[in-house]
């Protein structure tokens, strides 16, 4: 991470989003299914992930999420928005974060294409313009049964995957720190 932030910020940002907070949260909580559906695929950029957990009311607070899904049998119904999340655009799977129905937090793989999934793009950014960022929309979204995250669920996962993905950005803003010194120098 520290040699990608030399080169782009934005590219270091879109590839520790997908080792950190999508290729982390399907090895440590994910089937044995999902890990080989997923990872090897990622792994070699043939998949691009993002992670939805920030929303508009809350920010990325695990504990205040608005998005929901109900069990309805043979599948999970979504519902809900994300906001600010780097590589949604172009995103092939999203990491998502919601409650079920008794206000247990999980995670979901939702897979680009599903209806009523959205990935609009965010412009006009200050920052980290190289990073491709967006919304996830979900609007009676049925996700499959098998694309739920199996092992561990509750606040506690969010956030090991937030400190997953705290040694990437240490990284980046030690590789920043250097070039601000070079500069100044």
């Amino acid at each position: 991470m520290q040699e990608l932030e030399r080169g782009d910020s934005g590219i270091r940002s879109t590839a520790s989003v997908l080792s950190s907070l999508v290729m982390y949260p399907i090895f440590k909580y994910g089937s044995e299914e999902q890990k080989q559906k997923y990872l090897s695929k990622l792994a070699r950029g043939e998949y691009i992930g993002c992670f939805g957990l920030t929303e508009p009311n809350h920010g990325s607070n695990p504990a205040g999420l608005e998005t929901k899904f109900q069990d309805l049998g043979d599948h999970y119904l979504l519902n809900g928005s994300k906001l600010w999340i780097s590589n949604a655009p172009f995103a092939d799977i999203a990491i998502v974060w919601a409650k079920d129905e008794n206000n247990r937090v999980h995670r979901l793989i939702v897979e680009r294409g599903i209806e009523g999934f959205s990935t609009p793009e965010t412009h006009h950014k200050w920052s980290l313009r190289t990073s491709a960022t967006g919304e996830l929309i979900f609007v009676n979204v049925k996700v499959p049964k098998e694309n739920i995250l199996p092992k561990k669920n509750g606040v506690g996962a969010a956030l090991g995957c937030l400190d997953s993905a705290r040694f990437g950005i240490a990284w980046g803003a030690i590789r920043a720190a250097m070039d601000y010194y070079d500069t100044a120098l």
